[in-house]
């Protein structure tokens, strides 16, 4: 029998309760399975109607070391896994790791809105696909007590720039329509109407339309051609005066370490877009894709400075005489100088 099919009839023996022995060792991790078995397992078990196996298994859910967990998140196709630690918002690994998650609900996302931290609100307004498909995210997120100024700025471009706007006496169907993705035949209506502008700047060769064409489409045309684009395209889009086009493209795409060091140095790109960079979990980690944002001016001051710790010694000197980044960041880095070079 494959390994598959040994796992799904484990499963299919542990459910039925035949061997409530076996139950309780596997509630309480202390049968011999790899964690991407057990914790689904355990998952299950804290929800059958034996309190005493279930309790076990909350019990041992709950003391798992969350980078063990988040690995068996990130890799998991169950939604049941994904939705499970949904609820552990205090853990921020976690709950970052649920909120990006391509299984997860936008309906379990509306209920964690209402309890994220700061940091964690910002990496939930990124989920733009969940926002369309569920507006009620941004409600619970306003219901948020800690629901911090960025956060309120970004729910007000979302609907001045994406959701529709309550029309008088518009049916909840035509609502309904509007916020759907654009269609392959709309979005080539659209570029049929797009080339009828003069061209200028960049060309795509995918879409045959120039820098100047593309920002004639409409904003859920563009949000579609962000996800997935050319290389091209990404360059044109990342500079988007809507920033949340221009997120997608960081979000939509996967793009090697020279792109995103780029696109961090850019002088032009939004503000949320360096924000976007910032707090990846894997281009936050690149040193040279740090170093290159605190540099940038165009990076929001209290953020470029959480950021200067990261940098060695040597950095740390050059940026403390930088006169091109802000005052908060250049003090920040010639403290720290000062500390490291000891």
């Amino acid at each position: 029998m494959s390994e598959d099919g040994s796992a799904q009839s484990l499963a299919e023996r542990v459910l039925s309760g035949e061997n409530r022995e076996l139950q309780l060792l596997i509630a309480r991790g202390m049968f011999p399975l790899p964690v991407e078995m057990l914790i689904p397992l355990q998952i299950r078990l804290s929800n059958i109607s034996d309190e005493e196996v279930a309790a076990a298994a909350v019990e041992s859910l709950g003391s798992l070391d969350p980078e063990i967990t988040v690995a068996v998140i990130a890799e998991s196709d169950e939604v049941e896994v994904v939705s499970y630690f949904a609820s552990r918002t205090d853990q921020a690994l976690l709950a970052e790791t649920v909120i990006q998650h391509r299984l997860v609900s936008p309906q379990v996302l509306s209920e964690m809105a209402v309890v994220l931290s700061p940091e964690l609100q910002e990496i939930l307004l990124l989920r733009q696909d969940a926002i369309l498909e569920e507006p009620t995210i941004l409600e619970r997120l306003e219901e948020n007590p800690e629901l911090s100024s960025y956060a309120k700025r970004r729910i007000r471009e979302y609907r001045e720039h994406l959701l529709p706007r309550q029309r008088g006496a518009a049916s909840e169907e035509a609502a309904k329509v509007e916020l759907e993705e654009p269609t392959d035949e709309e979005i080539e209506e659209a570029i049929t109407w797009a080339r009828k502008e003069p061209a200028k700047g960049e060309m795509d060769e995918v879409t045959g339309l120039s820098e100047a064409q593309i920002r004639t489409l409409p904003i859920p045309v563009r949000l579609k051609l962000s996800r997935g684009a050319s290389r091209t395209l990404r360059n044109i889009l990342v500079k988007d005066k809507n920033p949340i086009v221009a997120v997608s493209v960081m979000t939509g795409n996967a793009m090697g370490d020279g792109e995103v060091e780029q696109i961090a140095s850019s002088k032009v790109v939004a503000e949320e877009v360096l924000e976007a960079i910032a707090r990846s979990r894997q281009w936050g980690r690149r040193y040279s894709i740090v170093h290159t944002l605190v540099k940038n001016p165009r990076m929001p001051a209290g953020l470029a400075a959480r950021l200067v710790p990261r940098l060695g010694v040597r950095d740390l000197r050059v940026l403390s005489r930088d006169r091109n980044v802000s005052e908060v960041v250049r003090s920040t880095a010639t403290r720290l100088y000062r500390i490291k070079s000891k």
